[in-house]
């Protein structure tokens, strides 16, 4: 299989300053630095930390979630024998609890000489989504609710990051990310595959008896989100389950491995069909992709995939957020 490249939702941030603050375990295919490592010494927070003096320390202004970083000022040479946190403005949304996924934008600090080592959001794109609970970064999260702004500071890996030395975190909890499409449901084509949701969103699948399946690969909107549209090198995440068209059977699926999955939309990580069938669509959908074997697999599919050759695919896919 030209597989679905995953990320590991539970390894977070940026791709794009390798930051990787983790919450939760995993591993991230990011090889810029600084990145989570097993190399950091501080063992990696498991609940909340509690405000101190040094937390509070930490001055934040400026529009929470807004397209500009928020101004955080700080004295240099800021340290904490142990993590601590504060919540500089207090969220009206739901609390977050473990398993949940929340879309957050965050700068980070050296908090020895209060260098900014980067930002996730703000001016620099979409907020990254985050799971909820585990250890480093997700722990604080955990005791978080949407709108919440944090400042935090400790060790980096006790954090989560691989910055080394203490670190400063501002940090916007934006959103919660549903785990299911919640786009309004439309017409199913009686002539493809229908789709019906079980009571936790994931998808059952059914191949119409005797029709076959179409000549080139075919989307179909199964509910139709409000969000923000993917585009060609994105990043989403989503939900999905993948079966053979000619038995029903599935291959593969994120609903089976419990968490969503990060992908890059794009030939370079996914197969044709796969973008084909995302591109232009928006966040909150659920789509239907009939791929074809000549944007699919074709006669050589990875070995052990459950995939035979030349055969038509179908998945279903929840876009559950972009970035």
């Amino acid at each position: 299989m030209k597989r679905l490249r995953l990320l590991p939702i539970a390894l977070v941030p940026a791709v794009v300053l390798g930051l990787a603050a983790c919450s939760g375990s995993g591993s991230s295919d990011s090889t810029a630095t600084p990145s989570a490592s097993s190399s950091a010494t501080a063992a990696a927070i498991t609940s909340c930390p509690d405000p101190g003096s040094a937390s509070k320390a930490i001055r934040v202004s400026g529009a929470f979630g807004g397209s500009t970083a928020p101004t955080v000022k700080f004295t240099g040479g800021l340290t904490a024998s142990k993590p601590q946190a504060s919540t500089v403005v207090r969220g009206k949304g739901a609390s977050l609890d473990e398993g949940d996924y929340a879309q957050v934008s965050y700068s980070v600090y050296q908090a020895s000489d209060a260098k900014k080592l980067g930002t996730v959001g703000f001016d620099q794109g979409n907020p990254q989504v985050l799971s909820v609970g585990g250890s480093g970064f997700g722990a604080l999260l955990a005791c978080s609710k949407v709108g919440d702004r944090i400042a935090a500071v400790g060790q980096s890996s006790a954090l989560g990051f691989n910055t080394g030395g203490e670190i400063v975190v501002v940090a916007d909890v934006v959103a919660q990310t549903p785990t299911k499409a919640t786009g309004k449901a439309q017409q199913q084509d009686p002539k493809l595959p229908t789709v019906q949701d079980k009571a936790d969103g994931e998808p059952e699948i059914t191949i119409p008896k005797g029709v076959a399946a179409p000549s080139k690969t075919t989307p179909e909107v199964i509910k139709q989100g409000t969000g923000d549209t993917i585009a060609d090198g994105d990043t989403a995440l989503v939900q999905y389950k993948g079966v053979v068209y000619d038995t029903g059977k599935e291959f593969d699926s994120s609903w089976s491995k419990g968490v969503p999955t990060t992908f890059t939309i794009s030939e370079g990580s996914l197969i044709k069909g796969f973008v084909t069938g995302l591109v232009g669509q928006k966040v909150g959908s659920q789509v239907l992709i009939v791929v074809t074997p000549e944007d699919g697999y074709g006669a050589n599919p990875q070995e052990g995939s459950g995939i035979p050759k030349n055969a038509t695919l179908v998945f279903v896919v929840d876009i559950l957020a972009k970035g």
